[in-house]
């Protein structure tokens, strides 16, 4: 039996490496297929595939986590290895104080997995999920695949639905554009945890300007769009702030980028 269950468990590994890398081929071959000319020879220099050969797994072990991923999986675009990342650094955060906060939610899957999380590691503090629902804002001249509007097709409902199936009481959804319309109905002064999805340079720039000074010491901002090459605007973003004293600025090769505060 123990045997058995090794075997599935390492066929279980690969079908998800397997539907992760699918997923990653089409994502690039959208890319292609959309972006001009001149951005493809800039682009030519600074990405390629990325594929890691290591091959520990704990999210393969955490109950929690796989009950928790099996309902949001498809309530989301983020893969299971960078929602693996997200569990985890929601408990590292319970060393802190201060409330919690995404924004770009789109259909509320990584959102209801930080919420879940936060209340699995003894977190009381309020988790924002903010979003326009209407799609991607603030694409400018740093965005060579966006041009506004992309990631719409969903609704504030569908996420309500998905965190009543989780029977989640922690968090509060904030329509509109975050920090310019929707900040004023933040009610917290202190924040843990910052979780960026918004794929352009301008919104990650604004949402960074904004929870920096509100982010506790060794509180993070996680950029879920820093290693792929539909989000160069993101990378860009992430790259300019490396040199700044008061943060730690690391690269995760799943495609996070995540900055650590140091100091106030």
């Amino acid at each position: 039996m123990a045997l058995l269950r090794f075997i599935g468990k390492k066929i279980m590994a690969l079908f998800i490496c397997m539907v992760n890398f699918v997923r990653r081929f089409f994502d690039l071959a959208g890319y292609y297929l959309v972006i001009r000319k001149k951005d493809r020879e800039y682009t030519a220099h600074h990405y390629e595939q990325a594929l890691p050969i290591a091959n520990y797994a704990p999210w393969l072990s955490d109950i929690s986590f796989r009950e928790t991923y099996g309902i949001i999986k498809d309530y989301t675009k983020v893969d299971i290895y960078r929602c693996y990342e997200l569990w985890q650094l929601i408990e590292q955060t319970a060393k802190l104080d201060g409330a919690l906060i995404e924004i770009g939610v789109w259909r509320g899957g990584s959102g209801a997995l930080i919420a879940k999380k936060a209340i699995l590691s003894g977190i009381k503090d309020k988790i924002y999920l903010c979003d326009t629902f209407t799609g991607v804002v603030k694409a400018g001249a740093h965005d060579f695949t966006y041009k506004g509007g992309e990631h719409a097709d969903t609704t504030k409902e569908t996420v309500e639905k998905l965190l009543d199936k989780l029977k989640l009481d922690n968090t509060k959804i904030l329509v509109g554009i975050f920090p310019e319309a929707t900040s004023k109905l933040v009610s917290d002064k202190t924040f843990r945890f910052c979780h960026v999805d918004v794929d352009v340079y301008q919104s990650a720039k604004d949402i960074v300007e904004w929870i920096w000074p509100r982010l506790a010491v060794g509180g993070m901002v996680v950029f879920d769009d820093y290693g792929f090459q539909g989000c160069v605007g993101v990378t860009r973003f992430v790259n300019e702030e490396r040199n700044k004293k008061d943060r730690l600025v690391i690269h995760n090769l799943n495609g996070h980028g995540i900055f650590i505060k140091l100091s106030d």
